[in-house]
């Protein structure tokens, strides 16, 4: 008898772990928000880490997370690195391309709690008074991430701290709009 409750349970987990490892390698997170501004000033708040981390959402999860910042001080090169909490890990951002008002390109690398290597793009399209900022995330999940991912929505999570964060860009860059005034 044991060794057949042994046998099913064997079968239950190659199941579970096949239906894990059967999980989509490549993953997409996308979120966008209109703001009341020419491109110029999200473009402005994301090109600069300085100012990025004023918007970040998870800069508002650890505000005592230990930041440093090497390279340009905006565009390609500018690094900023943190050291935070369980929630916000330890982490490094570096702008990899900028183009002026449309593109801001970044390598994601975190190295606590969970390594991965993921590929941020923050685009911006005016569209007659309004800008429309979109903010996308993409990687690939090893099967750690596939089997956490089997328990969350990654979608849901991460999706909803860029739309934390596009809601504080919108803010910020609304209140500093010349136009407005």
């Amino acid at each position: 008898m044991f060794f057949k409750v042994l046998a099913v349970l064997v079968i239950i987990a190659a199941g579970f772990f096949g239906y894990v490892a059967l999980q989509p390698s490549d993953f997409r997170i996308v979120r966008e928000i209109k703001v009341n501004t020419p491109a110029q000033l999200p473009f402005a708040y994301t090109n600069d880490l300085r100012k990025f981390s004023e918007w970040d959402p998870w800069a508002k999860i650890d505000p005592n997370a230990k930041m440093s910042y090497e390279g340009n001080q905006t565009g390609v090169g500018s690094i900023m690195n943190w050291d935070g909490n369980h929630k916000v890990g330890q982490g490094k951002a570096t702008i990899t391309e900028s183009q002026p008002y449309s593109t801001v390109r970044m390598k994601l690398e975190m190295f606590k709690p969970y390594p991965f290597v993921n590929d941020v793009l923050f685009s911006f399209k005016e569209e007659g008074t309004q800008t429309n900022v979109t903010w996308e995330m993409t990687g690939k999940a090893n099967f750690m991430y596939k089997l956490a991912c089997v328990f969350m929505n990654r979608d849901k999570i991460i999706g909803g701290e860029f739309e934390k964060g596009l809601a504080q860009l919108k803010e910020l860059v609304e209140t500093k709009n010349p136009a407005k005034k």
